[in-house]
């Protein structure tokens, strides 16, 4: 969860020192040396997953696509990978199969190298932890303190599909196969795009990953920068099968845009005469002030944030 006074964040706000300068703790990725770049991400057994809505294979997917978005969103290209495996005390050999096959896969279509890790063997519930190594493709990083007053907001990648389809799993209706999709995106998050033109990459000032929802890393961006973040609702649509997953649950399914996570999207700062390439899609604007806020039919209001609590 990205709010300041949650337990997560001050855990870890009172363990290391906060900075702005991308070589330490406060981004996606530590910026080491002049062009390396530092990332791990873990996922324990019934927090970030559960095996009857997930198998071992999503599981090693999602958590090579989860490091590759933070390398990505800092402006590099990953390139190798370790991890730590956490035998669960219910965990076979064929778990430990199939999470490498789902590793290997995402590894695959990423670019990653998987060169290295350990296994143990828990008492009790497992985890998947895995740390990636990557280099930036320009000569600078994406912070997450670069967003600048006048910058465009710009998504790269799906909005809220990953947490609705958290909510057919939850309702019991990922068996319908109208609802499949988001299911899917749910259990195997895109790997964000990697192959970006030049031109658009030196337009970018400040780049983060969709994890933990829109509304919560928009808050992680303005503070950083000391702006204001304003989203646009009439770029906040939902799609059909959201929209009818919705109409089926009876919830409104703009808090998924807002406030789902696990999508593992790009969100970044651009300057506002980029020419954006297709699949960029423009969101909000970095504006004066603090804060999130979202503009609906000319007026402001202030947006609080939400997000997935990792305690």
């Amino acid at each position: 969860m990205n709010f300041r006074d949650s337990p997560e964040f001050r855990r870890i706000a009172r363990a290391f020192p906060w900075n702005q300068n991308g070589r330490g703790v406060g981004d996606d990725a530590a910026w080491v040396g002049d062009r390396g770049l530092f990332c791990c991400d873990a996922m324990a057994e019934d927090v970030h997953f559960r095996w009857e809505w997930s198998s071992p294979r999503d599981v090693g997917w999602k958590c090579v696509v989860a490091n590759v978005a933070d390398i990505v969103c800092t402006g590099g290209r990953p390139l190798h990978a370790v991890w730590s495996v956490g035998m669960g005390e219910q965990w076979t050999d064929r778990h430990f199969q199939e999470l490498s096959e789902g590793a290997l896969e995402a590894c695959a279509v990423s670019g990653v190298d998987l060169v290295g890790g350990d296994t143990v063997r828990c008492r009790g519930k497992g985890f998947v932890s895995l740390a990636l190594w990557g280099e930036l493709v320009e000569d600078r990083p994406w912070l997450r303190s670069g967003a600048r007053i006048g910058d465009r907001l710009v998504l790269i990648g799906p909005l809220g599909w990953s947490a609705a389809g958290l909510a057919a799993l939850e309702s019991g209706l990922a068996e319908e196969n109208s609802f499949a999709p988001l299911v899917a995106l749910h259990r195997r998050p895109l790997s964000p795009a990697v192959a970006m033109e030049a031109g658009f990459r030196r337009c970018v000032h400040a780049g983060i990953d969709l994890s933990d929802g829109l509304s919560s890393e928009c808050e992680h961006l303005a503070n950083a920068s000391g702006v204001r973040v304003v989203l646009d609702s009439s770029a906040l649509v939902a799609e059909p099968l959201q929209i009818a997953l919705g109409q089926r649950l009876g919830r409104d399914p703009v808090n998924w845009l807002l406030h789902g996570g696990e999508d593992h999207s790009l969100l970044l700062s651009v300057d506002a005469h980029a020419i954006l390439p297709p699949g960029v899609a423009p969101i909000g604007a970095i504006e004066a002030g603090s804060g999130v806020w979202l503009r609906q039919e000319g007026e402001i209001r202030a947006l609080t944030s939400r997000a997935w609590e990792h305690v």
